[in-house]
């Protein structure tokens, strides 16, 4: 039958038969169900204990995370015990070692050593905090800035505190980013201004976009923010003896400044006795001149420091014969002669190694090679304000700075035994004349000094080859709190890269492809050398180096054919005539064309060649004869 009768009562077995294949097909269906199930419970389990496990991961990940925050909390409630007790072990305003690279065998860091040894009682150390607490000096936290292993000569502080120069007896600056540097505390650039020569200064003009580098040599630099080279001063000739007359130093510079007011003009000073001020928009001549008088006439005196008031209206220089001598400048002009000077201010033959005007224009410090630091008032020039002593120098580039209120005025001592000394901070009161506090840096000796007024930090630098800047968590900000929170970049293996050369060969011209002489055509219109019009005939007088046609004389230049006979070849030109006189003889030869045609030159004489052989034979023979012989008695050999 046909399927369509299945479930005619006419054809039984039809229907049996499909009911058979219904019971069979769900009866796979049942069992195919059920072993994808098994399948599943095996691999997954049920859905009920799935779940069961996710939840139990779930749990497992809360708990881990509640540790690692506890552990956290725990981390940061010890770390901020750690800077109190730091803060309160700080004896006399000493650096502590939390945020500091440790001196590994140094006592510099606490002052409780000197406790223990009994050398410091508990009521100095609480009046040491008290006194740090009451001149909120930044001095609790400390990073180390590598720079070298030699003495760090200058440093230099852009006036937002971003950019930090160091530079140094190795002869090169470095460049320092507070913002970009990690807590590795890179520099990201390093050059070297003047080769052979050490870097003596370096200062930020007030907009911080170019920075005066002064070194060992003759000649100042300018540099921009990025370290390129703008500016380089001229060096004078050291032959003209008045130095007036030369266009610059003919000495080492000691030291530089930039005007206050004027961000275009530099001051600078020399060994050979001058301070000159410099224009960088007009030329590389210095544009004033200014000598340092000694006491009584003779030899130049070197400059060793130099300085502008901040209103730019003076400029003081100290010499080596320990005098100090300040110029008024009136219209942008130095007065020929000093208004104030002082030629016993320090011991003679000892370097000055720094001036620095106080905030007022009145005050005047001075950084001596007697290891004194002095205080004056210009209005009474004589004598001192007051001399503080026992403040060992050894170094031409120590430094002494002002507070950013003005109120404290700090230096830097210089360690004269590498074993067993130190090099101090030392702070002192302007106003009261006393000193304050003094605080131990490092075992190396302490040169330069800055206290940025923006950062609230100290920095110094130091003859071990580091510059420390000293900061408070509390007090500070930005700089060197910025660098110290970000952690250096993990090492991966996808970084690591392969620097092999790259060959192109069809980038040689070789393998150039055949130009378009259309498109050389349109490049060609497009240049403007190539398309610019002939110049047109010129008439009347000549001009702009032409020959004009007024006249006959100009008007035969311009038509008289040029003479190239001297630079033809002579050879060549008769050469071009042989062919012609061989056929057309017009030079010579017409007078014996027929009587002889076959040219025939005569041969020489024998009687000629003969005659000649005797009279060398003659000349011999007379050349030959005794001094007293006659020479006319070889007359008839002659005829």
């Amino acid at each position: 039958g046909h399927p369509r009768d299945i479930g005619n009562p006419s054809f039984p077995g039809l229907t049996r038969q499909a009911a058979k294949m219904d019971d069979d097909l769900a009866e796979m269906r049942a069992l195919r169900q059920s072993s994808k199930f098994r399948r599943h419970q095996l691999q997954y389990g049920s859905r009920t204990e799935a779940r069961k496990e996710r939840e139990r991961e779930e749990e497992v990940l809360r708990a881990k995370f509640e540790v690692e925050k506890e552990k956290k909390e725990q981390e940061a409630a010890a770390r901020k015990a750690e800077i109190e007790k730091a803060t309160q072990e700080v004896m006399a305003g000493l650096p502590s070692e939390f945020g500091a690279k440790k001196d590994e065998g140094s006592d510099n860091r606490k002052r409780n050593r000197g406790l223990l040894e009994g050398k410091v009682s508990e009521s100095e150390m609480k009046a040491a905090m008290d006194n740090i607490k009451a001149l909120r000096l930044p001095v609790t936290c400390e990073i180390v800035l590598a720079h070298g292993t030699k003495t760090v000569a200058s440093i230099a502080l852009d006036p937002k505190g971003g950019r930090l120069l160091t530079g140094g007896h190795d002869y090169s600056v470095k460049m320092w980013d507070f913002a970009g540097m990690t807590s590795t505390l890179q520099s990201f650039r390093e050059i070297e201004p003047e080769e052979g020569h050490l870097v003596r200064q370096l200062r930020y003009n007030r907009k911080g976009g170019k920075f005066l580098c002064i070194t060992g040599y003759r000649c100042a630099k300018v540099f921009d923010r990025d370290g390129h080279l703008e500016y380089k001063s001229n060096r004078g000739d050291m032959y003209i003896h008045d130095l007036q007359h030369t266009v610059g130093h003919v000495a080492a510079l000691t030291d530089g400044h930039w005007n206050p007011k004027a961000d275009n003009e530099i001051l600078t000073s020399s060994e050979d006795g001058t301070m000159r001020i410099w224009d960088l928009s007009v030329e590389r001549r210095s544009k004033e001149y200014t000598k340092l008088k000694p006491r009584s006439g003779g030899r130049r005196t070197p400059v060793t420091a130099c300085a502008f008031s901040p209103n730019g209206n003076m400029i003081a220089a100290a010499g080596k014969l320990g005098s100090i001598q300040i110029w008024e400048r009136k219209a942008g002009k130095t007065g020929p002669r000093a208004k104030k000077k002082v030629y016993d201010a320090h011991e003679p033959q000892t370097e000055t190694s720094a001036l620095v005007f106080g905030s007022d224009n009145r005050t005047l410090v001075s950084r001596g090679g007697d290891h004194t630091v002095k205080i004056w008032d210009i209005r009474k020039f004589k004598k001192p304000l007051k001399v503080f002593s026992g403040l060992s120098n050894l170094y031409p580039t120590s430094d002494v700075a002002f507070s950013p209120k003005g109120d404290l005025i700090i230096a830097g001592t210089s360690n004269p035994n590498k074993e067993g000394g130190q090099g101090d901070l030392v702070f002192f009161n302007r106003k009261k004349l006393k000193e304050v506090q003094r605080i131990r840096i490092s075992n190396s000796s302490v040169l330069r000094v800055l206290w940025n007024a923006r950062l609230n930090q100290i920095l110094c630098g130091c003859s071990d080859g580091a510059t420390r800047v000293l900061y408070d968590p509390e007090l500070s900000q930005n700089g060197a709190m910025l660098c110290i929170k970000k952690k250096a970049k993990r090492k991966s293996a996808m970084d690591f890269s392969m620097f092999t050369n790259i060959h192109n060969p069809h980038a040689l011209p070789l393998f150039a492809a055949t130009r378009n002489p259309k498109r050389i055509r349109s490049k060609a219109r497009a240049d403007p050398l190539l398309s610019k019009k002939p110049l047109e005939p010129i008439k009347g007088e000549g001009n702009q180096g032409r020959i004009g046609t007024h006249n006959l004389t100009t008007h035969l230049m311009q038509c008289m054919a040029k003479n190239t006979i001297r630079n033809e070849d002579p050879r060549e030109a008769l050469l071009a005539f042989d062919k012609k006189t061989k056929a057309d003889p017009m030079f010579f030869g017409n007078a014996y064309k027929y009587t002889q045609p076959k040219k025939i030159f005569a041969d020489a004489d024998e009687d000629e060649d003969e005659d000649t052989e005797a009279i060398k034979a003659l000349k011999k023979k007379i050349s030959s004869a005794p001094a007293g012989a006659d020479p006319t008695s070889y007359r008839k050999e002659w005829m």
